[in-house]
C-alpha cells in the first residue's frame, strides 16, 4: 500500500494517512528489504512406517434389483354353467284408471279500480273578429282633372264567430265603400 509522503499534510487528509500507517504497522509489513534465499538443507532420513489402521465398518446393503418378468401362466378351465332359471312370478293387478273428482271452482277475482280522470285540456286561443280596413285611395291634385279612383284595399281576414265592422267616419272616395256620416251609414260615390 502506497502511503502519501509529505512535509506538510493537508488537515483534511491527515487522519486518512495516519490510519494507513497504523494498518501497515499492525500487519507487520515494516522492515528492511528481503534478503536472497539461503541454500536448501539436506534431506532427512525416511520416517518409520506407521501401524495399519483399523478396518472400517461394513457398508449398508444396496437396494434390491427389479423382479424378472416371468411367462404368463395358462388360462384356467371355464366353470360349469349356473343353475336352472326360476319360475316366472304372477302378473300384478291392473291399476285403476278412473278419473278423479273435479276440484272446486276458485274464488272470483277482485274487480279492478278505474284510473284517475285525466287533466282538462287547455282552452284554445280566441280568434280575432275585426276585419282590417283597407287603405284610403290617394286624393287627386287640386284644380286639375279628377284623379282615378284608388284601388280597393285588401279585404281583411274573416274573424272567427261574430265580427264587428267599424266604418270610417269620413268619405273614403271609393265607389261602393260604406262610411259613417254623423251616425248614418252612407255609400260613397267615389
Amino acid at each position: 500500500m502506497a502511503i502519501k509522503q509529505s512535509k506538510k499534510y493537508d488537515l483534511m487528509s491527515l487522519g486518512r494517512v495516519l490510519k494507513q500507517v497504523v494498518d501497515v504497522l499492525n500487519a507487520g509489513n515494516v522492515g528492511g528489504p528481503t534478503g536472497s534465499p539461503g541454500a536448501t538443507g539436506l534431506t532427512g532420513p525416511a520416517g518409520v512406517t506407521g501401524a495399519t489402521g483399523n478396518t472400517g465398518p461394513t457398508g449398508a446393503t444396496g437396494p434390491a434389483g427389479p423382479l424378472g418378468a416371468g411367462p404368463t401362466g395358462p388360462t384356467g378351465a371355464t366353470g360349469v354353467g349356473g343353475g336352472p332359471t326360476g319360475q316366472t312370478g304372477p302378473t300384478g293387478a291392473t291399476g285403476s284408471n278412473a278419473t278423479g273428482p273435479t276440484g272446486n271452482t276458485g274464488p272470483q277475482g277482485t274487480a279492478g279500480t278505474n284510473g284517475p280522470t285525466g287533466p282538462t285540456g287547455m282552452t284554445g286561443a280566441t280568434g280575432s273578429n275585426v276585419g282590417v280596413t283597407g287603405p284610403t285611395g290617394a286624393t287627386g291634385p287640386l284644380g286639375g282633372a279628377t284623379g282615378s279612383t284608388g284601388a280597393t284595399g285588401p279585404q281583411g281576414p274573416a274573424g272567427a264567430g261574430v265580427w264587428l265592422f267599424t266604418p270610417p267616419t269620413s268619405d273614403p272616395h271609393v265607389l261602393g265603400a260604406v262610411w259613417n256620416s254623423g251616425g248614418a251609414l252612407v255609400i260613397s260615390n267615389g
